[in-house]
């Protein structure tokens, strides 16, 4: 009976290796701690006495109290070197979800958030991660659902914001400290975050490089905060037709004046095409003046902060070297919600530079080709103004 059941759910359900997941986990938890996957199963015909049979024959091993007894024993340098977070940020994401998660079980907030931070942190199999926090492996999936899904819709825009009109001549002025560049708000770019092949249009996802991957495109200031952050785009769409389809680029098309006040700008390579409000370098054909390449030089030197922010954010969460999930729409949640924890580790001042470079060394160039693009009289006006100012 049990192996007729096993085939039925086989056909119904999307996955077979969450099917065989969720029985293999059933079949190791306690009677008490069944109803949230039965009630799943026994849709499908599968009754809590097949998985009770089953349980007699195998039994697996797992870590007991390694949340409660030996994590609460790190101290602050070992606990960041096993989850690469400061245990302040921790707390802070702890009581920024406080009152938005569901009750899970026996499983405490707590140790949900361990278990996520686990998983975003490193390459590590969800059963591997179960067995070390004691838990099935069903249970880490459901809490890395969960909570992405919560960072995503409470916190994501609680941090990832604009700076307003107060914050932008600080911002501005930040980032001519570095280098000199004059105006500039904010630096952009995209990378790629590689993805198991999805089941349909998967030759879409396929990038330059040819490893399939979604697009993460990002906007950062000068302390590699994020303004703002859009994926979900397949891997072979080039950055400037991510840009271009991407919500913050309606809003600056609409709000111009608005979202960059006192004729500031973004700093983006030759991807994107040159705007009054998204300086671009010149493009090197081997017939540049000394004032144009000093441009060019003080501007990828700006410029390189948002490839400084994606390093430190795919140098500390290293899930983002590779997500193994079938569903898009939950790779896209967890690569959102790293962001958002870059965020946090900002604010907390959580040191980046170990992050930073082990990300910007395994950071490759992909769409490297040029935008065709015929900028309008006024951009061309406004960067020769820069370089003039550059050169003197």
């Amino acid at each position: 009976m049990f192996s007729t059941n096993v085939k039925f759910i086989e056909k119904k359900m999307v996955s077979k290796q969450l099917v065989s997941t969720l029985l293999f986990d059933l079949i190791n938890e306690d009677d008490d701690d069944l109803s949230s996957q039965t009630a799943i199963l026994n849709s499908y015909n599968i009754t809590l006495s097949c998985i009770r049979l089953m349980k007699n024959r195998v039994r697996i091993p797992r870590v007991l109290n390694y949340a409660d007894c030996v994590v609460s024993s790190y101290s602050p340098e070992v606990f960041r070197k096993r989850f690469r977070i400061n245990p302040t940020t921790f707390n802070r994401l702890v009581e920024e979800l406080r009152g938005y998660t569901r009750d899970f079980r026996s499983i405490t907030l707590e140790k949900q958030v361990l278990i996520f931070i686990k998983y975003i942190s490193s390459q590590m199999t969800l059963q591997a991660i179960a067995d070390i926090f004691g838990v099935c492996e069903f249970s880490v999936f459901e809490i890395v659902r969960d909570l992405s899904d919560v960072i995503c819709q409470k916190l994501l825009p609680k941090y990832i914001t604009w700076p307003s009109r107060n914050q932008i001549p600080r911002t501005v002025q930040k980032f001519k400290e570095k280098k000199g560049f004059p105006g500039v708000l904010g630096a952009i770019d995209g990378t790629h975050i590689p993805i198991r092949a999805p089941r349909e249009f998967h030759e879409n996802y396929i990038n330059r490089k040819s490893f399939h991957s979604i697009n993460l495109q990002g906007i950062c200031d000068s302390n590699m905060h994020f303004l703002d952050v859009f994926c979900g785009w397949p891997g072979s769409v080039h950055d400037s037709r991510v840009f271009k389809n991407s919500p913050i680029h309606g809003i600056i098309e609409n709000n111009t004046e608005e979202m960059f006040p006192g004729n500031t700008h973004l700093l983006g390579d030759s991807a994107y095409g040159l705007t009054t409000w998204l300086m671009t370098p010149f493009k090197d054909y081997g017939n540049l003046n000394s004032n144009q390449k000093r441009y060019n030089f003080v501007h990828s030197s700006t410029r390189m902060m948002i490839e400084h922010a994606f390093g430190a954010l795919k140098g500390r969460f290293r899930r983002l070297k590779y997500i193994d999930m079938l569903d898009l729409n939950k790779a896209v949640k967890v690569s959102l919600s790293c962001c958002v924890l870059h965020e946090l580790c900002v604010l907390q001042n959580d040191d980046m530079n170990e992050y930073i470079e082990e990300g910007v060394r395994e950071m490759e160039e992909i769409n490297n080709f040029f935008e065709v693009h015929n900028p309008s009289d006024t951009a061309e006006s406004k960067r020769r103004i820069i370089v003039d100012n550059l050169s003197i």
